[in-house]
């Protein structure tokens, strides 16, 4: 199963590694992780993230929500489309 990880980024200097954590976590418990830090650069504008992860989120068959995803907009769109899209949500 493929997971992708949501979760704030823009204002939280230890956006990385916050990721970078749950991502190994989801990976020792035998997922495929999308790790949405992976595919973009600290110096894009926040449209041309969420235009390169959109396509990542929506390839994945469920959705791993970090626990400051509703301070994000990004998060919370990402959320939406994952909803919309009958993706679903992984709790833990």
């Amino acid at each position: 199963m493929k997971v992708y990880i949501c979760g704030k980024v823009t204002g939280d200097d230890n956006y990385l590694e916050k990721f970078s954590t749950a991502a190994r976590k989801l990976w020792e418990m035998g997922y495929e992780v999308v790790n949405p830090t992976d595919y973009t650069l600290e110096f894009w504008s926040w449209e041309r993230c969420m235009k390169v992860v959109i396509p990542k989120l929506c390839a994945c068959d469920a959705i791993y929500l970090l626990p400051d995803w509703e301070d994000s907009r990004g998060a919370r769109l990402e959320k939406q489309i994952a909803e919309e899209l009958g993706i679903e949500e992984l709790r833990f």
